[in-house]
């Protein structure tokens, strides 16, 4: 059994339980060398096993393992691993609270330190219809440069070095919603100045710079 395969489960199952999905929705993969493996269509996150996995060659797209078909957003997931080499996972959930604002035409925006040190870059995705070779483009050219996509009557796409770093970018991005409309709800939001964000982006900077000298020092 592939060990990838049966970790990318186990976060499937975190996934459903933080009520990040619903139903068969949202997909989720991770890649073992060039190899991914990918939530197969129809089954739920928390309904399946690693043998369930759809092993799809990242080169030319062939399904090589597993009984049942990928996802209709396999193309979102290859062509941004094309584009990202450096990542190992992609999470696409269906985030309630995080959707429901994205799809109303207001802005999730930080409020606290973890949206910036743990979103990475984030940009904004308008609708495009889902399944399609051109939201798989449309995805892939925004992963350039972004980290943690907020996509329009779609839901929420994060990325990571690992798959616990996507996860929790997935989660991050549900709680800062739930903390938005609180902060509505009681009164008016404070959100973060372009200058406090900075300012925590150069701390976050600093501190992986001393954990990387503190790597070479071991």
């Amino acid at each position: 059994m592939s060990k990838t395969a049966a970790e990318l489960v186990e976060y499937g199952v975190k996934i459903a339980n933080a009520g990040l999905v619903a139903g068969a929705g949202g997909n989720i993969s991770a890649r073992e060398d060039g190899l991914i493996w990918l939530k197969p269509s129809g089954l739920a996150m928390d309904d399946m096993t690693p043998d369930d996995l759809c092993g799809i060659k990242l080169d030319d797209g062939k399904q090589i393992s597993g009984p049942h078909r990928p996802t209709s957003e396999v193309n979102m997931h290859l062509f941004t691993y094309r584009e990202r080499p450096d990542i190992r996972a992609i999470f696409h959930t269906h985030s309630p609270w995080a959707s429901g604002i994205i799809s109303s035409g207001a802005e999730i925006k930080p409020m606290f330190a973890e949206f910036v040190c743990d979103l990475g870059r984030t940009a904004n995705l308008p609708y495009i219809t889902p399944t399609t070779d051109r939201l798989a483009e449309a995805v892939a050219q925004q992963m350039k440069t972004c980290d943690t996509l907020f996509m329009e009557n779609h839901g929420i796409l994060a990325i990571g070095c690992t798959m616990k770093q996507a996860y929790y970018r997935c989660v991050v991005v549900e709680d800062a919603a739930k903390s938005m409309l609180a902060a509505l709800i009681a009164g008016k939001p404070r959100f973060l100045t372009n200058e406090e964000v900075e300012e925590l982006k150069n701390l976050d900077a600093a501190k992986h710079r001393i954990t990387m000298m503190e790597g070479v020092r071991d």
